[in-house]
């Protein structure tokens, strides 16, 4: 009990840092957790911690986007003056500087479900203090963040599913107290536990989300609300569906991954909500670009010194021994090859400075100019980041239609959204090839590309490598991460 409270003091303290203007709920004092959920405000404070907690470095805000699982898909060239990148970049787990960042990963990671778990526990006994609508919400909200951090957890620790599904994978956190938990088999936490979790919070958010009469910017009760605004930046009804569908693609379910991403592909309220990111605000902006195409997110994390990624990273100018780019003439030559035309291409992307010929600098999260009067929503994207992409949806879609030209045609729709051309209906393994450069382009600096390649237990061919000219095979020793060293100890 004592660690719990400490870990919550920790938690509670944690929910001021990071927050911007209209989340910003601070706590006065070390409230006890009796204290904190005994008002309305408490259990925000509470899930505004648990959320700031997983747009922290060890998580969302990089290890588990632009750089630790971005380096191991092999998108970067790292400087060989930075070992812990370049261990990183080719494979080498057992580096003392990787084990310690998988390490802070799955502690981080760990530590919020348990976070999680004590918001659980204490919505059971919240009788008169949430209304029923909030108690659902935030219950149904816990729940898909509880199986959402499990997820990562299992594709980046677990066996390739594909090969193993029987294999030992993680254990699966339900309670609030600190134990130690056995290993389940990865069929089991993915049908178990994470399926199980998002079915009940898809059925407690459906008649609580506001964001399914409201919008992103949704409020149960008014717009001063700031509590209940923002659903971009919850798990929220949508973002659970999309959730759902990219579970089962990992589990090989197609069928049902196809009725997920429909169930959300055919709502005329999602188009309306989460519309296609306009080219004029995009590429005739050269003042404040919405780089990272927040209108098509269905949730994400609110990072306040996102521009610092980009200088401490990305900048060739700046960034220093931490520089990651791609490898020359990757950019143009490889990744959009032939379709320099794409919006990615052109709002990603910038020739570095000082590289010669064919270098690229990453610009998604670059700073952006405050618009001359701010407006909230308007300046929103300048600190936001992608969890879960519409466009994820439309690529699951696409793959789990079992007819070709189905396929051709939900992957035509994006390609539409992207300034591109239709493609033509050839063969499947033309499709695969046309998809997995989607996701090499749409999801670069946001971490899904590693996860894609070890669901597909694909090779990774030396046109789709931003590392170096070879060609990788799959092999499960570089697409299944090691166990922390303490986890092991403790079995």
């Amino acid at each position: 009990m004592r660690l719990r409270n400490m870990i919550w003091i920790g938690l509670v303290l944690a929910c001021g840092a990071g927050c911007s203007d209209f989340l910003d709920v601070q706590p006065k004092d070390k409230q006890s957790e009796k204290q904190l959920f005994s008002t309305r405000g408490g259990f925000y404070m509470a899930v505004n911690g648990i959320y700031n907690k997983v747009a922290s470095t060890a998580l969302y805000g990089k290890n588990l986007s632009y750089e630790l699982v971005d380096v191991i898909s092999k998108r970067y060239s790292p400087l060989q003056a930075n070992t812990y990148l370049t261990a990183l970049s080719s494979f080498d787990y057992a580096d003392n500087s990787v084990q310690t960042g998988v390490s802070n990963t799955w502690t981080a990671a760990y530590n919020t479900i348990l976070n999680c778990n004590v918001v659980l526990d204490n919505l059971e006994e919240s009788d008169g203090i949430l209304l029923t609508p909030e108690y659902r919400m935030l219950k149904g909200e816990m729940l898909a963040l509880r199986a959402f951090l499990h997820f990562d957890m299992l594709r980046l620790f677990g066996p390739v599913y594909k090969n193993h599904p029987e294999a030992a994978a993680i254990p699966y956190n339900e309670s609030a107290r600190v134990s130690a938990l056995p290993l389940l088999a990865a069929d089991s936490v993915m049908h178990e536990k994470i399926l199980r979790d998002l079915d009940e919070a898809e059925s407690l958010l459906a008649d609580s989300d506001p964001v399914i009469e409201g919008g992103p910017m949704a409020s149960l009760e008014n717009d001063q609300d700031v509590y209940l605004r923002y659903r971009q930046l919850r798990m929220n009804y949508y973002a659970v569906l999309a959730l759902k569908a990219r579970v089962y693609l990992y589990a090989g379910e197609q069928a049902k991954a196809l009725a997920a991403a429909r169930k959300l592909l055919t709502d005329a309220r999602v188009d309306e909500y989460f519309p296609a990111v306009d080219p004029n605000k995009l590429l005739a902006n050269q003042d404040n670009p919405d780089r990272v195409f927040s209108t098509e997110v269905l949730a994400g994390i609110y990072v306040k010194d996102r521009a610092d990624i980009h200088s401490n990273y990305f900048s060739s100018e700046q960034a220093g021994n931490n520089y990651l780019h791609p490898r020359k003439n990757f950019v143009n030559m490889s990744l959009f090859a032939g379709e320099t035309q794409d919006y990615r291409f052109q709002a990603w992307w910038r020739t570095a400075s000082n590289e010669s010929e064919g270098g690229y600098d990453f610009i998604k999260y670059e700073e952006i100019a405050q618009p001359a009067e701010k407006g909230e929503t308007e300046y929103f994207y300048a600190v936001f980041m992608s969890l879960i992409r519409l466009s994820e949806v439309y690529y699951i879609a696409a793959e789990s239609e079992p007819v070709l030209a189905d396929k051709y045609a939900w992957l035509n729709k994006i390609r539409e959204r992207r300034g591109l051309g239709a493609l033509i209906v050839i063969s499947e393994d033309d499709f695969m090839k046309r998809l997995r450069t989607e996701y090499l382009r749409e999801f670069m600096g946001e971490g899904q590309i590693f996860f894609m390649y070890k669901r597909l237990y694909a090779a990774i061919p030396s046109d789709e490598n931003g590392n170096d000219m070879n060609a990788y095979e799959a092999r499960e020793e570089y697409y299944v991460l090691p166990l922390p060293s303490g986890e092991i100890a403790n079995r």
